[in-house]
């Protein structure tokens, strides 16, 4: 009885130092221990964009690493700023009770804090070289403007008196400071005597970058990268870096990125495609969290193509298998005999036995002869009325929608059609675009065509085929 009453208190005890210690006191209203603050802040700063320097400097500035007075009150500067990175929330941005209570949120708010500034460098404040953010000096006049665009930060006022005490440094003197004596990291600051002798600066004023420079540690994304948007609303597309919107995706979108970065007005962008979705275009870095890494497809060009889970299948299958590059082309049109091989390899089948008799039948692959024979002798693509099949020629859409009500046994639906291209559809086409459009195997555009006549890509064959397959096995089903 007395070792399981023993195993039960040190259990406790137990679970207790582990709250304490990892579970950030929360509810205790203790600070947790500095190594843990500070690598709750270099992920946030990772995150964001900005070098993890500047931002456990800026804490360690304005709170020495404190969310919690000894007492378990909340650290509050004499304005009424709050906690580990002293958000000052006169404005209502943040929500004042998770500034207080909840560590991760009050960090997430300096961030966001310092990337307004950051923005205000960019746009209402001097310059700095080429404002790139991954150069430590460039943030010199952000991190001014950090409490405030005030004269008292700038050096050559300094030191001076306060009715109630003595600055000896300005703000940005003092994360310099810290950043060097304790995080072992130099910065070099804009020399006082390209300042003005009081007073601010000069907002159209563009310095060059001091020298020497140093680099920060901002997280680069590279083509094949999958992240998510890490935003609490949504996030910016834009038709390029810093350009014209184009639309938006909501928080954790998955994004290809496809390329980048590009350095564009303070900022590093790159071009990405939504994963599960058509739009395509530049976002900033500061907005997007790695997730993964592309993975790697057995045919090598794939990768950012929308269809890509519908090639994959088919190459699962054996029906498709690339060419000796094990590159499948997948904005290439078709040509009509690479559809042959597609169906006749999806259906099975056969065409030992029959005989061609097109007049450019000679013009036929060796490697898709065959193939031919089984979808002619199948009846599901003819040739033309001058006696050729043309298996060079691109497969149009309508025609694809022809192949497919054939393959269904389904030619003839009551069905409206509501295109706005209506009008450019063979005739002996329409009831045929109607199966394909009943069963969801091919559908119009976005804009609310069919483009009948525009030939079907690589890809778009690939969606057909599996489709058609999954409305085949569904009637072999209910039969």
């Amino acid at each position: 009885m007395h070792k399981k009453l023993l195993g039960l208190v040190l259990s406790i005890l137990f679970l207790f130092t582990f709250l304490v210690d990892y579970g950030y006191a929360q509810d205790a209203r203790i600070n947790p221990p500095r190594e843990v603050l500070e690598k709750k802040i270099e992920e946030v700063a990772k995150r964001r964009g900005i070098p993890t320097v500047i931002l456990k400097s800026i804490a360690r500035v304005e709170s020495v690493f404190q969310q919690y007075n000894p007492d378990g009150t909340v650290y509050t500067g004499r304005k009424g700023s709050i906690g580990l990175m002293q958000i000052y929330n006169k404005y209502g941005w943040f929500d004042t009770n998770r500034l207080k209570y909840d560590i991760d949120y009050n960090i997430e708010a300096g961030a966001e804090v310092l990337l307004m500034k950051w923005n205000m460098a960019l746009n209402k404040l001097p310059r700095i070289g080429d404002m790139n953010p991954n150069i430590l000096e460039h943030w010199y006049f952000a991190l001014w403007a950090y409490n405030g665009w005030s004269k008292s930060n700038n050096p050559n006022m300094v030191p001076y008196k306060y009715p109630t005490w003595t600055k000896k440094y300005t703000y940005q003197q003092l994360i310099y400071l810290v950043a060097e004596k304790e995080y072992g990291q130099k910065i070099t600051p804009i020399d006082p005597k390209l300042l003005p002798k009081n007073g601010l600066p000069d907002k159209n004023k563009h310095y060059d970058t001091p020298q020497p420079f140093h680099y920060g540690d901002i997280v680069m994304y590279k083509k094949g990268d999958i992240v998510k948007a890490d935003v609490k609303t949504s996030l910016r597309i834009r038709k390029q870096p810093n350009g014209v919107e184009i639309g938006r995706v909501i928080g954790g979108t998955v994004l290809d990125v496809l390329e980048g970065p590009v350095l564009k007005e303070g900022y590093f962008w790159y071009r990405v495609k939504q994963r599960d979705g058509e739009l395509e275009g530049w976002v900033v870095g500061n907005w997007i969290v790695k997730i993964g890494e592309k993975e790697e497809y057995p045919l090598k060009d794939i990768a950012d193509c929308w269809a890509k889970d519908y090639i994959l299948k088919l190459y699962d299958m054996g029906i498709v298998n690339g060419d000796s590059n094990k590159k499948y082309y997948p904005n290439k049109s078709i040509t009509r005999q690479e559809m042959a091989i597609l169906i006749a390899r999806a259906l099975k089948l056969e065409g030992e036995g029959y005989e061609l008799n097109y007049a450019d039948k000679d013009n036929i692959k060796d490697w898709a002869i065959d193939y031919v024979k089984a979808v002619s002798k199948a009846g599901y693509l003819d040739g033309f009325e001058d006696n050729t099949f043309r298996p060079d020629r691109y497969i149009t859409r309508e025609e694809a929608a022809l192949m497919i009500a054939r393959i269904l046994g389904d030619e003839n639906i009551e069905a409206e059609l509501t295109y706005k291209d209506l009008a450019e559809i063979n005739p002996q086409f329409i009831s045929a675009v109607k199966v394909a459009g009943k069963y969801g195997i091919m559908l119009g555009k976005g804009d609310g065509t069919f483009k009948p006549k525009e030939p079907l890509t690589r890809s778009g064959a690939a969606k057909v085929i599996v489709k058609l397959l999954e409305v085949l096995n569904q009637k072999a089903d209910n039969q």
